[in-house]
């Protein structure tokens, strides 16, 4: 319609030039909007951000979608809180952390992926369990590392003590944590999915863990502030159906997904397109756990009872003063999760397997 529309526009500008057609006017039609996303560069895990603005999703929904990179979630929430932008895309636990001090008003608008945490080890350890890791060493990614406390958690489940029966030690991220796990320098590492499924691809054998309860957690999602919700929700109705879309088009065609990521921000990229799909197609199943734990109906729906879950388990291990009520941490709006999944789903199946300019 769009192509239509500028086709006639110019038309018109060659029979009449007294009008002439300003393109310059016309790419000025869509709005900027900023998303405050919680990583410093943009990382092949968050499909639901690069699918979109590669797809130009928003675009045709009008919107002009500039992405303001961060250190991490903590400061993609201290930038909200500073007026910055009123819509994120970052971890779930230091904005609710924020809403329960009462320093802002956020609301889980989109779920990526639940909890992500997981404790990997090689195959050859024989470490299946958290029993198996007394007197064992787990890396951690950096000191004072956020998901110390769902390693510490687990093992205090399994009266094991963190401090006195597993020793910890930081191992960084990619290349130098795997090379500390296959030289033996650690026993494990505690670490997200995403980099598991790299380590896997680059054909390490390899295996993993969790707690069942960690999958409950929505962890990582789109957010927008109370006065945003009520005073654009068009706009965040439009991104949060973005990320929707995104979650069907890639389940549809993985390794489109990674072409994208690698067209477009994996330049230097020493994997292969069949260990990037491959890895993709961990992403995906990360994003289907979501799907499913929310009641496997809406794409990118936010489960209350996930995030009532999450709470409990944050205020026990006192990172949060206290408990508030969950339908304050969604849009208070019933029908909105239905409203951000009313697309042409075949459509953007369509679209994934096509997979065209890439």
């Amino acid at each position: 319609m769009k192509t239509s529309i500028r086709a006639v526009a110019m038309l018109a500008a060659t029979l009449t030039p007294a009008m002439p057609f300003d393109p310059i006017s016309h790419a000025n039609a869509a709005e900027t909007v900023r998303i405050i996303h919680g990583n410093p560069i943009m990382i092949n895990a968050v499909f639901e951000l690069y699918v979109p603005l590669a797809m130009g999703w928003w675009k045709d929904d009008g919107y002009d979608v500039q992405v303001v990179f961060s250190q991490g979630s903590s400061a993609a929430v201290q930038s909200m809180i500073g007026g910055s932008g009123d819509i994120g895309m970052m971890n779930t636990t230091p904005w609710l952390a924020a809403d329960a001090k009462g320093l802002t008003d956020i609301r889980m608008v989109a779920t990526m992926r639940n909890t992500s945490w997981r404790i990997l080890t090689m195959t050859d350890k024989s470490i299946t369990k958290a029993e198996d890791l007394k007197g064992k060493t787990v890396g951690l990614a950096v000191a004072g590392s956020g998901g110390a406390m769902y390693l510490n958690s687990l093992l205090s489940s399994h009266k094991l003590d963190p401090q006195r029966d597993v020793r910890q030690a930081v191992i960084g991220l990619g290349a130098q944590s795997y090379e500390a796990l296959k030289s033996g320098t650690v026993d494990a590492s505690l670490t997200f999915m995403s980099e598991i499924a790299n380590f896997k691809a680059l054909g390490n054998n390899a295996s993993y863990f969790y707690d069942d309860k960690w999958l409950e957690f929505p962890d990582y999602g789109l957010v927008a502030t109370a006065d945003a919700l009520k005073d654009k929700p068009k706009l965040v109705e439009a991104l949060a159906g973005g990320i929707a879309k995104a979650q069907v088009f890639a389940q549809a065609n993985p390794e489109c997904v990674a072409k994208i990521y690698r067209k477009r921000y994996g330049a230097g990229r020493t994997t292969t397109i069949a260990q990037d799909t491959e890895i993709q197609l961990s992403n995906v199943d990360e994003a289907e756990i979501a799907f499913q734990k929310a009641g496997g109906d809406l794409r990118a729906k936010v489960s209350t009872h996930g995030l009532d879950m999450l709470q409990s388990f944050l205020l026990e291990n006192k990172l949060i003063p206290q408990k508030i009520d969950t339908a304050r941490l969604v849009p208070g709006d019933t029908a909105f999760f239905q409203r951000i999944n009313d697309f042409d789903h075949e459509a953007i199946v369509a679209q994934a397997m096509a997979c065209t300019g890439y």
